[in-house]
């Protein structure tokens, strides 16, 4: 597991540092309880965000820590640690002390005042932290980007470091190398190919007839032998048809042609009837 370097600055804050805090402040020491609670977390994850930045790393290395941390209130080392401070949060720093002004029930001054008291704190046990463990840049580094999920999680409810204009400093990332999946790539006409992510290649060559397989002639080609067979039936159905009107107009003119034949033959029986019987009266009136 590895240090919670926040417990280890906790312990700088005892009793005696907050009675003397507010006393010299004008304020509660429940305001100022309040107050390092929240500043804390703030100021370990702007170190932590902020190690690789010149001057950040070395400060720390360099400061005097037992000069830190035996004057906890005191104004000799001020401007070293407005120099850390504009070097961490730069134009955040107004809006970091009026957050914990307004959380904390305390001015603006004095939340100023216990942001550095606070800054000077985590300095100081960082610095005497590496000495006893002969830590380096390097490592005490590592040991600073511990802290990022740690400190943010410290934070009371209503503030965050996205709210204090601090993005998503407590956010750690952790980059797992993908698994190497099979990307099927197929196409009509072309067999297929499996691509590993991890950039293996192979070829597989399918059958025509694969069950599942995806070429459109598969359903395309009974689709228009099903459209030709009906075509070719309609067509012969059509010949059909029309053969039968044409025999029927032929029958219908050999039977009024036969009626016409009958018709004469008849008349012409008549005719000759007639003039037999004319002729046999007159050789019988003679």
């Amino acid at each position: 597991m590895s240090l919670n370097i926040i417990d280890l600055i906790k312990g700088q804050f005892g009793s005696a540092i907050i009675s003397q805090a507010s006393t010299h402040l004008g304020e509660s020491e429940s305001g100022i309880s309040k107050a390092i609670s929240v500043l804390l977390p703030i100021v370990v994850s702007g170190m932590a965000n902020n190690a690789d930045k010149p001057g950040v790393l070395d400060s720390i290395l360099g400061a005097s820590s037992d000069d830190l941390l035996g004057n906890l209130m005191g104004d000799s080392h001020n401007s070293m640690i407005a120099t850390i401070l504009i070097a961490l949060f730069g134009d955040k720093l107004s809006t970091i002390t009026n957050s914990v002004s307004n959380f904390a029930g305390i001015s603006g001054d004095s939340s100023s005042a216990v942001l550095n008291m606070v800054t000077a704190a985590t300095i100081g046990t960082l610095g005497k932290y590496a000495s006893e463990n002969n830590m380096g840049s390097a490592a005490l580094s590592t040991l600073l980007a511990d802290q990022k999920s740690v400190a943010s999680a410290l934070l009371p409810a209503g503030i965050s470091l996205a709210t204090l204009g601090l993005g998503d400093w407590g956010h750690t990332e952790t980059i797992v190398p993908p698994t190497p999946e099979n990307v099927t790539v197929t196409s009509y006409d072309e067999p297929k190919v499996d691509v590993t992510r991890g950039g293996e290649t192979h070829m597989n060559v399918e059958s025509d007839n694969n069950e599942g397989g995806g070429s459109i002639w598969k359903w395309l080609f009974p689709l228009l032998l099903a459209f030709l067979a009906g075509w070719f039936i309609w067509n012969q159905y059509n010949k059909n048809k029309a053969a039968n009107t044409v025999n029927n107009k032929d029958s219908t003119t050999m039977i009024k042609s036969d009626s016409i034949n009958t018709k004469m033959t008849t008349d012409s029986t008549a005719i000759n009837s007639s003039t037999k019987m004319n002729k046999t009266a007159d050789s019988t009136g003679k």
